[in-house]
């Protein structure tokens, strides 16, 4: 993960090449720059569209959305299978195995589907109760009619039972630890990412208030387009083929309408 501090450092090593050159070129990379942070900020500069890239201030909210999600998930899952509550045991014997559920593929090649449910008969205090299990699972595919299984029931409510339910609530523990997790990493990078684009707007705006000193002449944009090219290059990777650097190509040619034409004050 890129921390600010390094960035930052790397973007003023950068810009000291320019401090001893004239004021137009150093007003236009200080712009340059800005711009690049900015955009980086928003949306991760490697690569802003697909792909492996580092999230921008919007992915990383996302994270932490997603890590509070994840937070609450489980006791929720728990809650709404009635999970939590099975907390009796018994013994029961299968009455019948339901056919496996489609299998379906994602994106990430994962599969999904292929549960069975089960029906199992089992008597708790006296009354004989033959019910389907609250949850299916892959393991139950493989369970045999006649066979017995230990389930845990809802003593409020005996029809309502299920296996593996020791396994299941701790995994579901699991969740809320992996919610943090994420969270506070999303966190951490949200206010990276927050941080940067502060920075890169302090750039933008002393680079634009420097350009406005300097008398009329040619455009700084095409200087602005160069040093955003070498700047991307060297501190994060990216080619001139890049959609990042279609996202570039795109600000500076709005800077070339936008910026009135300056240049340096010439050597008397």
């Amino acid at each position: 993960m890129f921390k600010f501090s390094a960035l930052k450092a790397q973007a003023s090593s950068f810009l000291d090449q320019y401090k001893e050159k004239d004021p137009a070129t150093f007003a236009a990379a200080q712009e340059a720059v800005g711009g690049l942070l900015i955009l980086d900020g928003f949306i991760g500069i490697d690569n802003p569209f697909g792909g492996k890239k580092r999230p921008g201030i919007f992915g990383s909210f996302i994270g932490i959305i997603f890590g509070l999600v994840f937070i609450f998930l489980g006791p929720f899952i728990g809650n709404l299978t009635g999970i939590n509550k099975m907390t009796a045991t018994t013994t029961a014997t299968v009455v019948s195995v339901g056919a496996p559920s489609p299998v379906t593929r994602d994106s990430n090649g994962n599969t999904n589907g292929g549960d069975c449910g089960l029906t199992a008969k089992y008597t708790v205090q006296g009354h004989d109760y033959s019910s389907p299990s609250s949850v299916s699972s892959t393991s139950n595919c493989q369970k045999a009619v006649g066979s017995s299984l230990p389930i845990n029931y809802n003593p409020n409510d005996p029809g309502k039972w299920a296996t593996d339910v020791a396994t299941m609530k701790t995994i579901f523990k699991l969740f809320p630890l992996v919610g943090v997790i994420v969270a506070l990493i999303s966190l951490f990078t949200f206010t990276i990412r927050l941080l940067s684009i502060i920075f890169g707007w302090k750039l933008l705006k002393s680079g634009r208030a420097l350009a406005k000193t300097l008398p009329g002449g040619a455009s700084l944009g095409s200087q602005i387009k160069q040093i955003r090219q070498e700047f991307s290059h060297n501190i994060f990777g990216s080619s001139a083929t890049s959609p990042a650097a279609a996202v570039m190509n795109a600000i500076t040619q709005k800077d070339d309408n936008q910026t009135p034409p300056t240049q340096a004050p010439s050597a008397s």
